[in-house]
C-alpha cells in the first residue's frame, strides 16, 4: 500500500512539474523606453553582423560597444581576406560616441558628438558632429541585443561578462535602483 501511495504521489509530482527541455533562442523581449535604456547599460561585443553595403564573403568583422548613462561609444573593424601571400584588401573602420535617446516610436536614437570613418579608399574622415541614426532596438533575454536600421545594417551584440562594477562615461560607479 506504501509503495502504491509513493507511485501515485511521484507521478502526480513529475506530471505537475515544468518540463525541462533543450531552451530555443528566446523571442524578442519589448520594453519600454526607459527599460531599454537600462538594459543596454555596459558592454557588448559583436556577435553577428548583416549589412547590405559590405560583402559578406571572407569578411572578419570585430565590434565593440559601451553604453554609459546616456551615452553610447561603438567602433567597428570590417577586413576582406583576398590574400595572395600576406596581402588582405583595405577594409573598414568607424568609431564614435553619440548621446542616446528614446523617440517617441520607440526607436533608439544616437545623435553623434564625435565620430570618424574610413571612406572608399580607406582614408580617415571625420565625422560632421550632430549626425543622427535611428535603431529599432530587439533583446534576446538579458545578454543579447540587436540593433537595426531600416534598409541598413543589423548588428547582434552580446553582453560582456563582469558587468557588477558598472560605471558611467567618466567612470563613477553607478548606484543600483
Amino acid at each position: 500500500m506504501r509503495a502504491l501511495l509513493l507511485c501515485g504521489l511521484a507521478s502526480i509530482t513529475i506530471s505537475l512539474a515544468p518540463s525541462i527541455t533543450a531552451q530555443e533562442p528566446s523571442a524578442p523581449k519589448l520594453l519600454n523606453s526607459g527599460d531599454v535604456l537600462e538594459q543596454l547599460q555596459g558592454g557588448w561585443i559583436l556577435r553577428e553582423l548583416e549589412t547590405p553595403a559590405f560583402e559578406k564573403s571572407l569578411r572578419t568583422e570585430h565590434a565593440i560597444m559601451v553604453v554609459g548613462g546616456s551615452f553610447l561609444s561603438m567602433e567597428i573593424h570590417l577586413a576582406w581576406d583576398l590574400r595572395d601571400g600576406d596581402e588582405w584588401i583595405e577594409g573598414y573602420f568607424q568609431s564614435g560616441t553619440s548621446r542616446l535617446w528614446m523617440d517617441p516610436n520607440g526607436d533608439l536614437m544616437a545623435k553623434s558628438m564625435i565620430g570618424a570613418a574610413t571612406d572608399e579608399e580607406y582614408n580617415l574622415e571625420i565625422e560632421t558632429p550632430g549626425k543622427e541614426r535611428r535603431y529599432q532596438v530587439s533583446f534576446f533575454g538579458q545578454n543579447e541585443v540587436e540593433l537595426s536600421v531600416k534598409d541598413g545594417p543589423m548588428f547582434r551584440f552580446v553582453r560582456m561578462r563582469n558587468d557588477e562594477a558598472k560605471v558611467d562615461l567618466f567612470g563613477r560607479k553607478v548606484k543600483k535602483s
